[in-house]
C-alpha cells in the first residue's frame, strides 16, 4: 500500500509542474513489443506496480513518444528486445531526446533482452535490462526501484 501512496504523490507532483519543467508522467508507463502476449505479460506486471500502462507495437510507440503534449509521455517505457526490435532502432532515439530534455531523466527505460549472453554494454538512455523469462518477481523490483529513485 505504501507504494501506491507513493506513486499517488508522484502523480500529485507531475500534474503541479504540467506545462513547466515535466515532460513525462511518471505514474505512466508504456510497453513496448512486438509479440501480443509479451505485450500483456508485461503490462500486467506494470499494473500491479501501480502504474496507468499503455501497450503497443514499436511503430505505434514512436508515435505516442513524440506526442505534443508533455503528460501524454510516459514516465517508464519497458521495451522487449527482439528480433523485430533492436537497440539501434529509432524508438530509442526518441526515447533519448526525450530524456535529454527531462530534468528527471525520463521516461525510463527498461529493456527485456533474451538472455545473459546477448545483454549488450547498456546504453546511456537504458536504466535497466531484465532477462527473459520475465516474471513479476524479476520485473517488479526493478520498477519500483526505478521509480523509487525518480521521486523527488
Amino acid at each position: 500500500m505504501a507504494e501506491k501512496e507513493a506513486i499517488d504523490r508522484l502523480s500529485a507532483d507531475t500534474e503541479g509542474a504540467a506545462a513547466g519543467t515535466c515532460v513525462a508522467d511518471p505514474t505512466q508507463a508504456l510497453v513496448v513489443a512486438a509479440s501480443p502476449v509479451n505485450r500483456i505479460v508485461l503490462s500486467r506486471i506494470a499494473q500491479r506496480a501501480y502504474l496507468k500502462v499503455q501497450a503497443m507495437e514499436p511503430v505505434e510507440a514512436r508515435r505516442i513518444l513524440s506526442a505534443a503534449s508533455p503528460l501524454s509521455r510516459p514516465g517508464l517505457v519497458i521495451v522487449d528486445i527482439d528480433a523485430q526490435l533492436q537497440m539501434t532502432d529509432t524508438l530509442f532515439l526518441h526515447l533519448q531526446r526525450h530524456r535529454s530534455v527531462s530534468p528527471r531523466r525520463l521516461p525510463l527505460v527498461i529493456t527485456i533482452i533474451p538472455s545473459r549472453l546477448d545483454a549488450s554494454p547498456r546504453a546511456d538512455h537504458v536504466d535497466a535490462q531484465v532477462v527473459r523469462p520475465v516474471t513479476q518477481e524479476a520485473l517488479q523490483p526493478v520498477i519500483q526501484r526505478l521509480l523509487t529513485a525518480v521521486q523527488p
